[in-house]
C-alpha cells in the first residue's frame, strides 16, 4: 500500500506518530524515528527494532519520505537537510488521511471535548462484536490494533491546524464545537466552517444534540441523551453524551444491543480521564486531561461533588489558549476553594504567544484569595500534603509529576 520503502518520522514520541510508525513497520516499510526526548512510546518503537535517536544522524537522511508532526518546525535540522535532498516531507495528518483510505469504513470522531472517550467506546463496541477493527486514537486504548485490511478504522480527528480535513470519513461523529485552537482559526465562523467541511465529507453524520452543533444543519443526525437502561462506570454527565453517540453509531451499524450495552457498562474509560493513580500519603490522587474551560468546569463539578474538600491542581496548556480563553478560565477557576495553579506546559509555543500560568494566577487571585501558585514538583509536594483528595488536571506533564508524587509518598 505504501509507495515509500523507507520513512523518517519526526516527532515519533507521541501517541499518534508511534502508532503510525508501528503500522508502517508491520507493513514492511523501513522506519527511522526522531524526537527531542525519550518516552514510553519511543521505548515501544525501539522494542520493535525501529532505529530511534534524539539528535541528528546523517544516516537517517537515507529515506524516500519524511513524516512530521506540527511540533517539528521548518528550521529543524532534519527538515532543512531533507528539503535540500529533495525528499518529500509529509504532514502527519495528511499521512494519516492517506493510509485511512486502505479501510472499507472510516469512523472519525471530532469535537472540542470527548473525542478520545467516544472513539474508544466505538472501537471497543466493534471489537467486542467480533468486527475486524483498527484504531487511531489520541489516548492509549485497551488491546490497540492497527491492521491494514481491517474492515473498520476508528480514528480520532483533531481540529488543530485543520488536520481533520485530511481525513475522508464514511461516518463522522461530532461531540461538540466550542472555541478552541483559536490561534489557528481566529473566529468561531472559521471554526464552524471547518467542522461543516469535515462533516460534509461523510456519508452519515452524527452530532450530539446541543446548541454548539446545530449549525451543522439538517444533514446531521442529532443524538440526544440515551434512554437505554445502562449502568456505566464512567462518571459525569459529559460521559453520558459520549455514550449516547457511541450507541447511535452501534445502532446504525446494527451491532447487537446486548453486546453493546455490556461494553458500555464495563468500560472504565481512557487514561487521564478522572483516573485514580494511587495515594499521596493518605490522600487519593486522580489525574484528568481537562485543559479547556468547559472541560475544567465539568470535571471540577464532578470531582468536588464526590470530594467536597478536595484540591484541584491545574496546569495551563499553551500560552495562547490561556490568553484567548482567559475570560472563561477566570469564570471557572475563581470559584474553586482549594486551587493550585501549576507552571504552564508550553507545548509547541513560545512565551510571546500569550499568558503564563503565573499571569493567570494573578488574575484569578483578584476574585479567589485562596488560590496558590507553584512552579516546581518539590514545591507542589509541600502544598498538597494533607489537603484532601487531589486532582491533577491538564494536558501537559502534570500527570507525570502526579505519578512521581504517588511513588515518593
Amino acid at each position: 500500500m505504501f509507495k515509500y520503502k523507507s520513512i523518517l518520522m519526526l516527532g515519533i514520541g507521541g501517541v499518534s506518530m508511534h502508532q503510525l510508525a508501528l503500522a508502517c513497520k508491520k507493513s514492511g516499510v523501513m522506519v527511522f524515528g526522531y524526537d527531542l526526548k525519550r518516552s514510553a512510546y519511543t521505548d515501544a518503537i525501539e522494542s520493535e527494532k525501529i532505529p530511534f535517536t534524539t539528535h541528528f544522524k546523517k544516516e537517517f537522511l537515507q529515506v524516500e519520505a519524511c513524516v512530521k508532526t506540527a511540533a517539528i518546525k521548518d528550521d529543524n535540522k532534519y527538515v532543512v537537510a531533507l528539503k535540500k535532498l529533495g525528499v518529500p516531507i509529509i504532514d502527519r495528518a495528511v499521512f494519516l488521511g492517506e493510509i485511512s483510505r486502505e479501510f472499507k469504513c472510516v469512523i472519525a470522531v471530532a469535537g472540542t471535548h470527548g473525542k478520545s472517550t467516544t472513539a474508544s467506546l466505538i472501537y471497543e463496541i466493534l471489537r467486542a462484536a467480533g468486527k475486524k477493527v483498527s484504531s487511531h486514537i489520541g489516548a492509549d486504548v485497551f488491546a490497540p490494533r492497527f491492521e491494514f485490511g481491517d474492515e473498520y478504522l476508528v480514528v480520532e480527528a483533531c481540529e488543530f491546524n485543520k488536520s481533520f480535513l485530511s481525513i475522508y470519513p464514511d461516518i463522522a461523529v461530532i461531540t461538540n464545537v466550542e472555541a478552541e485552537h483559536m490561534d489557528s482559526y481566529k473566529s468561531m465562523f472559521n471554526l464552524r466552517l471547518a467542522f461543516k467541511s469535515f462533516s460534509n465529507r461523510a456519508k452519515i453524520r452524527f452530532a450530539f444534540d446541543e446548541k454548539s452543533t446545530h449549525f451543522l444543519g439538517k444533514n446531521a443526525y442529532f443524538v440526544p441523551i440515551t434512554k437505554a437502561k445502562i449502568s456505566p462506570k464512567l462518571k459525569g454527565e459529559y460521559n453520558l453524551k459520549n455514550i449516547s453517540l457511541a450507541l447511535a453509531v452501534a445502532n446504525y451499524l446494527k451491532i447487537d444491543e446486548k453486546s453493546t450495552l455490556k461494553v458500555i457498562n464495563s468500560f472504565v474509560g481512557v487514561p487521564r480521564r478522572y483516573e485514580y493513580i494511587g495515594q499521596i500519603g493518605k490522600q487519593k490522587a486522580y489525574i484528568d486531561y481537562a485543559h479547556h474551560p468547559s472541560e475544567l468546569k465539568a470535571f471540577i463539578s464532578t470531582f468536588l461533588s464526590e470530594n467536597p474538600n478536595g484540591t484541584i491542581v491545574f496546569q495551563p496548556h499553551t500560552y495562547s489558549r490561556t490568553k484567548l480563553l482567559l475570560k472563561d478560565f477566570l469564570s471557572v477557576l475563581s470559584g474553586v476553594k482549594n486551587l493550585i495553579i501549576f507552571k504552564e506546559y508550553p507545548a509547541r509555543e513560545k512565551r510571546a504567544a500569550g499568558l503564563t500560568a503565573h499571569e493567570l494566577f494573578d488574575l484569578v487571585k483578584v476574585q479567589n484569595k485562596s488560590v496558590r501558585y507553584c512552579a516546581s514538583a518539590s514545591g507542589l509536594a509541600r502544598l498538597v500534603l494533607g489537603k484532601g483528595n487531589l486532582a491533577f488536571v491538564g494536558a501537559g506533564d502534570i500527570n507525570t509529576i502526579a505519578h512521581r508524587l504517588v511513588e515518593k509518598f
